[in-house]
């Protein structure tokens, strides 16, 4: 295939992925401002702190559905396969939630401020409920449109009405319930029209320890990065004052907010470097690589750069974050957007998926112990520095695997084929 037919397939692809969705992933901070000075330092470094967790949560629910199945859903050999590892999904997922959400909800009670215990449960269950969402199906065939329509556009009209709300009547848990109703409405909706469309058999009890089994290495790989990823937040708000646990608390939400965009690339990127024979791959392979790593570099600029701005003005002189701290997150974010490329693109689907979690285990192990201890340390800056130091350790490891997988796809009756070519 040539760049000149590859191209405009991408070109939309990029476009229908990243513009609406990641406005979406944004529109958080319609309201987010009015949460920081409505529910004040204590609640507002609470609710940051039960999202923290309800991202751990997601993981655990989402039991590696959403790192590894669009790769999944991008090889299988037609629909009626796709509908069926969908099902699978569903029953994996839907069996850890009811193990899971009440876990976190006593976990968000303890970690939160005086008084702000109901908004930290709910931020902890919005965020764990998006791994029941279906936006990993659709990156895998290719398809935004169907996520703008049942997910991104609707998220954006229900935060803005959430916006409108709680200026009305100041009660902020109206947020977190609004991106509750969004997830399930719209997976509901999504997941009743594809089912209907590619009717099969649900698996039976019995087959359920073997799809346990099946995902355990995605799943524990997830695990462990969700845990390096959710500790920060609630270490610095039981080991900092409520003032510099504010502060971090706007840089850490500056920061997800802009992490949700490196995935949105990914899965621009799924389906297209899959196409074509074992060179064209490879190339396109690289072609997503640079430019993972071309955004990170940008983004972390940009998060340096206008970060405390951005910050004092939407969270306010209290919660505004230091350029320390968004220096940091900006690390961070670098090395979160190389490695999803290099997971997602090429190591998944090379099968490499216990190398993965091996080398995410490794790098938990070595970068928990650094947050906790510069954390009391250093504050708020020693949980940062220590989140980039865990973030980069496991993007080094991976780096080789990552080279090697890639020279390994042209294999040799394609490389012979290239020089009968020449």
């Amino acid at each position: 295939m040539t760049d000149t037919a590859g191209s405009a397939p991408l070109r939309g692809r990029l476009v229908g992925f990243m513009v609406v969705p990641a406005i979406a992933a944004i529109s958080p901070l319609l309201v987010l401002p009015l949460i920081s000075r409505l529910a004040g330092d204590g609640g507002w470094a609470s609710a940051v702190a039960g999202e923290a967790i309800g991202t751990f949560a997601a993981i655990a629910i989402g039991y590696g559905w959403t790192a590894v199945g669009p790769a999944l859903i991008s090889i299988a050999p037609d629909d009626d396969r796709r509908a069926r590892l969908y099902r699978d999904s569903i029953v994996v997922r839907l069996l850890l939630a009811a193990i899971v959400l009440p876990i976190l909800a006593v976990v968000c009670w303890f970690v939160a401020s005086p008084g702000s215990e109901l908004l930290t449960v709910l931020m902890g269950v919005q965020g764990a409920l998006i791994a029941l969402s279906f936006t990993w199906y659709c990156a895998g065939v290719g398809d935004p449109r169907t996520i703008i329509f049942f997910d991104a556009v609707p998220r954006v009209v229900a935060t803005a009405l959430a916006a409108g709300a709680i200026l009305l009547t100041g009660i902020v848990e109206l947020y977190p319930i609004a991106g509750i109703l969004v997830t399930l409405g719209g997976t509901t909706l999504f997941s009743a029209r594809l089912l209907r469309r590619h009717p099969g058999p649900w698996p039976p009890a019995r087959e359920i320890p073997g799809l346990l089994r099946a995902g355990l290495p995605v799943a524990v790989n997830d695990a462990a990065l969700s845990a390096y990823s959710s500790v920060p937040a609630p270490l610095v708000n039981v080991t900092a004052l409520p003032s510099a646990a504010a502060g971090y608390a706007s840089a850490d939400k500056m920061f997800k907010l802009g992490s949700v965009l490196p995935f949105t690339l990914a899965s621009a990127f799924q389906s297209w470097v899959s196409e074509g024979d074992p060179l064209d791959r490879r190339r396109r392979l690289r072609v997503a690589l640079g430019t993972h790593v071309a955004f990170g570099l940008l983004g972390a600029v940009v998060l340096t750069v206008l970060g405390p701005w951005v910050s004092l003005v939407m969270f306010g002189e209290s919660a505004a974050a230091g350029l320390d701290l968004v220096a940091a997150m900006g690390l961070v974010f670098l090395f979160l957007s190389v490695r999803t490329s290099m997971t997602r693109h090429v190591l998944f689907p090379a099968g490499k998926a216990r190398l993965v979690m091996t080398v995410t285990l490794v790098a938990t192990a070595v970068g928990v112990p650094a947050m906790v201890a510069m954390a009391i340390v250093i504050g708020p800056l020693g949980a940062a520095l220590g989140y980039a130091l865990t973030e980069g350790l496991a993007t080094l490891l991976l780096w080789r695997p990552c080279a090697l997988a890639m020279r390994d796809i042209a294999s040799p009756p394609a490389r012979r084929e290239q020089d009968r070519t020449a």
